[in-house]
């Protein structure tokens, strides 16, 4: 069949609008292959980003919202908690005991003679005695304790030299504070942790006596002063021994012409003694840990990983407990892929391993003529294989695989000196107190009561820590005599 003009020329132009719409094609083709291999790649770059941030999300979740003791009863790799068996305890345990024959300040005695029912008289009678514990009541408990002296003070001249003589210095004020009341207020506000308003409170309702804050600024401002030298006592018996480390926030604000140093606070507690220092106000750089330590030469030190501690020590024990937190958190986290869950708990599991056996090795080293050179090695050896990586770690493992192995030997310093402990937990322990009393008062108004601050909480927490046993109001007054002698 011949093909007439009219439709060959039909025809071309079909073939014409085909090849240009397979070239259109062609090249959409080409660009969107082109978008798709441009869109992976930001996929496999944005892929570790997005699991960061969600077990980032997940680690603010549960410090935030979690109850932590209940996670892990739920965890499926935390061993359960296995329950001890509780020593048995007589009936007399969980009494009160009863108190010293000089103790009781007033006595009772309730008779009975005749029978109710029938007016008989009553015979075979017996005595049944208790105590009972209890206080005055308001008004007399404030008129016991309210004591207020009229003082008055005789001035005179000299006839000869025309000198006026003042037996004592005599307060601008007519109406003073005395000591015992100024001690309260350190009580209430330092040891007991209360905010100037809580303390304001406490005091008007024990006492009836009532404070503006200002008084409470100046009353903290001056019993500082009187302790200065016990606190210089601490900072020089520290001086010397092997210590804790930590820092937390603590907000201080500029006032006037004083700038605040910085808006954290840091602790330094003694290996073997509860001796501690608190500095208020600080900033988080690495000079003021280095202040904080003192000298270098043979210093000994107990922290987590943080950069300002890098090089600070002759010898520094890092903490095992950190790492082990953040193995624990990714081995329960939900955010990961099951394989790469797998991953982190078997991390998980051989670093709890190796850090229950390092403290294994510990205790024997601290025994005489032991030599756990052996021991050291293998040790050493697993902890190496754990800060191996695998390529579908997920990025924080990587981090902290990396961390381990850089400081590996930071890690084993214990093995020099066993008496240094393996975690920083008695750091954290003591910190504990300013995060609480942060909670309350929100930090400090000036750089002036950040200062105040530290003398205050370092000598009261040294003191009554190291005498738990004792009075607080004694322990005071031993403390407030060194800088009266002084």
């Amino acid at each position: 069949m011949k093909l007439t003009q009219k439709e060959i020329n039909k025809r071309m132009i079909e073939w014409r609008n085909l090849k240009k719409m397979y070239a259109n094609a062609d090249h959409r083709r080409s660009a969107l292959k082109q978008e798709n291999k441009t869109l992976q790649q930001q996929v496999a770059e944005l892929t570790p980003l997005v699991e960061k941030l969600k077990l980032r999300i997940e680690e603010l979740e549960r410090e935030k919202f979690r109850n932590n003791r209940d996670s892990r009863k739920k965890s499926k790799v935390l061993p359960k908690c296995q329950k001890t068996k509780k020593a048995e305890r007589s009936n007399e345990s969980y009494r009160r005991p009863l108190p010293n024959p000089e103790a009781i300040t007033d006595e009772v005695v309730i008779n009975v003679e005749n029978c109710p029912k029938c007016g008989a008289k009553l015979v075979n009678k017996a005595e049944h005695i208790h105590y009972v514990e209890d206080l005055r009541k308001k008004e007399d408990s404030l008129k016991e304790a309210l004591q207020i002296i009229k003082v008055t003070i005789e001035s005179a001249k000299c006839k000869v030299c025309n000198t006026l003589v003042k037996p004592m210095d005599i307060p601008k004020q007519k109406v003073v504070i005395g000591e015992n009341l100024r001690q309260m207020v350190v009580f209430k506000a330092i040891y007991m942790g209360l905010s100037y308003t809580e303390t304001q409170k406490s005091i008007f309702t024990e006492y009836g006596i009532s404070f503006s804050n200002g008084q409470i600024v100046n009353i903290l401002e001056g019993e500082s002063k009187l302790l200065s030298p016990y606190y210089e006592k601490i900072v020089s018996d520290l001086a010397d021994e092997a210590a804790h480390y930590d820092e937390t926030s603590w907000k201080t604000k500029s006032m006037g012409d004083t700038v605040s140093e910085g808006n954290y606070c840091w602790v330094k507690v003694g290996v073997d003694s509860n001796k501690q220092l608190m500095w208020f106000g600080k900033s988080r750089g690495k000079q003021v840990a280095e202040d904080l330590r003192g000298k270098k030469a043979n210093s000994k030190g107990v922290s987590d990983d943080y950069g300002a501690y890098k090089n600070m020590f002759d010898f520094h024990q890092l903490c095992w407990a950190h790492p082990h937190r953040k193995l624990r958190d990714l081995a329960q986290s939900s955010e990961l892929t099951p394989e790469k869950l797998k991953i982190c708990i078997k991390a998980y599991k051989d670093f709890k391993k190796v850090y229950s056996d390092a403290e294994k090795l510990k205790k024997q080293l601290l025994v005489t003529g032991f030599n756990g050179e052996k021991e050291h090695k293998e040790l050493e050896n697993r902890f190496l294989e754990i800060t191996t990586p695998n390529r579908q770690d997920p990025e924080k493992l990587k981090t902290i695989r990396k961390r381990l192995k850089e400081r590996k030997d930071r890690y084993f310093t214990f093995i020099q000196y066993p008496e240094l402990p393996l975690d920083n937990n008695k750091a954290e322990r003591k910190i504990r107190k300013i995060v609480l009393k942060r909670k309350k008062s929100f930090g400090s108004r000036s750089q002036k009561g950040a200062d105040t601050l530290s003398i205050l909480y370092s000598v009261i927490l040294t003191m009554t820590e190291e005498n738990p046993t004792k009075n607080f109001f004694e322990l005071y007054k031993e403390a407030a005599t060194l800088g009266k002698v002084n």
